[in-house]
């Protein structure tokens, strides 16, 4: 037994031994599985799993949502999302949503489908936002290009100065992620998942049979199996265990308002601005969604950032700053997920993704296919972390 394959963190200790189980379990046997990090992938894959009749455990360092979940934008969308592959599971995501809503109750997964609205005043981008229009119809997507009036008409108060062109996407829509976060974990715990925090994981016993059990300090839980949703931590994480997550340093900042009276009821991507709204009255915009120049999260970083969307929304100018949040987005080097199993360290599956809103709900599907039924699911083929070893 190799000791590389016996630690993870630092060599965890005598207790785990305690946690030994017979060499050979088929993954059709697979029961007891340590689902590590409680944000929204994290809790999707655990409910899945205890759906399917799976003993989950999940174990959250902080707190559920803490991490990049709670600074979130959680724009729900696959429209722009390249290759066609990574476009088709963006689409499974957004569909993923509408079933969950089935499953837990409208009433109770509150998601907000709005749509969103687009535009542009500089002519080239406006030209590149009707070729992007084009080639999302083309694929089957329900985005279409509409006028300045219909802009103004899909949100009312709108300044939206020069309009080069425009478009809206009634498919899409936005969610509150700590709220679904947190419904999703209740939901698990309904069907038996336990859910521990805060409990940071120091170690796990994995040789090259398979997982033994996960150490949250000097305790042991046992395993069969461990998914890593752990975000940004997770390259560090699969260094321990010989596998490479490499990711890009990708913050993103947003601030956020004291509920409001009803301003918007769609995404709103403007040139130099995004907002939305949530059920709760709180709005929050940024500058984009590509990363951040600036890591100040002062008050009047966010009264720059409300200033810069209240030219395109005038009413913005009666909200009040509640905080400006920084997180850090989970992406991998090539921009695309990195979901499967680590060669070498049997029973040890990672999911690291951007796009984890839209993605969560069918990631955490078919990561209980996979771990659950044997089955290698052809949608996730691309996403193996094999390729940064090649």
């Amino acid at each position: 037994m190799s000791i590389t394959r016996r630690r993870f963190f630092t060599a965890v200790g005598a207790g785990l031994a305690l946690a030994a189980r017979p060499a050979k379990l088929s993954a059709r046997a697979l029961r007891r599985i340590v689902v590590v990090g409680g944000g929204i992938v994290g809790a999707s894959v655990a409910y899945h799993l205890a759906k399917r009749g799976a003993a989950v455990t999940v174990l959250e360092k902080s707190a559920p949502a803490a991490g990049a979940t709670a600074n979130s934008f959680a724009w729900i969308n696959a429209g722009a999302k390249r290759p066609r592959g990574y476009y088709e599971l963006n689409r499974l995501g957004m569909h993923g949503w509408r079933r969950l809503q089935h499953e837990l109750g409208g009433d109770r997964l509150v998601v907000q489908w709005g749509g969103t609205v687009q535009w542009q005043s500089d002519a080239e981008r406006g030209e590149a936002l009707r070729r992007g229009v084009a080639a999302q119809q083309a694929w089957g997507y329900g985005t279409r290009v509409i006028d300045e009036p219909e802009l103004r008409r899909l949100v009312p108060g709108l300044a939206p100065g020069p309009v080069s062109a425009a478009s809206f996407c009634e498919e899409e829509g936005t969610v509150d992620p700590v709220a679904a976060t947190r419904l999703l974990l209740d939901a698990a715990r309904s069907h038996g998942a336990e859910v521990r925090y805060p409990a940071a994981v120091t170690g796990v016993d994995v040789t090259s049979a398979g997982v033994r059990a996960v150490a949250v300090g000097r305790d042991a839980v046992p395993a069969d199996a461990v998914v890593l949703a752990t975000g940004v931590d997770l390259p560090a994480m699969a260094a321990k265990l010989g596998a490479a997550v490499p990711m890009e340093d990708s913050p993103g900042l947003l601030a956020h308002t004291t509920p409001s009276p009803r301003l918007i009821d769609r995404v709103v991507v403007a040139p130099g601005a995004t907002l939305k709204q949530l059920p709760s009255g709180e709005i929050v915009t940024g500058v984009d969604f590509g990363g951040s120049p600036s890591h100040d999260t002062s008050p009047a970083m966010g009264q720059r950032l409300l200033q810069g969307a209240g030219r395109f929304l005038p009413r913005l100018a009666d909200a009040t700053l509640d905080r400006v949040t920084l997180g850090w987005r989970v992406l991998p080097a090539d921009g695309q997920p990195a979901i499967g199993r680590i060669a070498g360290a049997a029973g040890v599956y990672v999911t690291a993704m951007h796009s984890g809103i839209t993605l969560a709900p069918a990631v955490g599907q078919l990561v209980a296919l996979e771990l659950l039924d044997e089955v290698a699911v052809d949608v996730l083929a691309p996403y193996r972390i094999s390729r940064f070893t090649k």
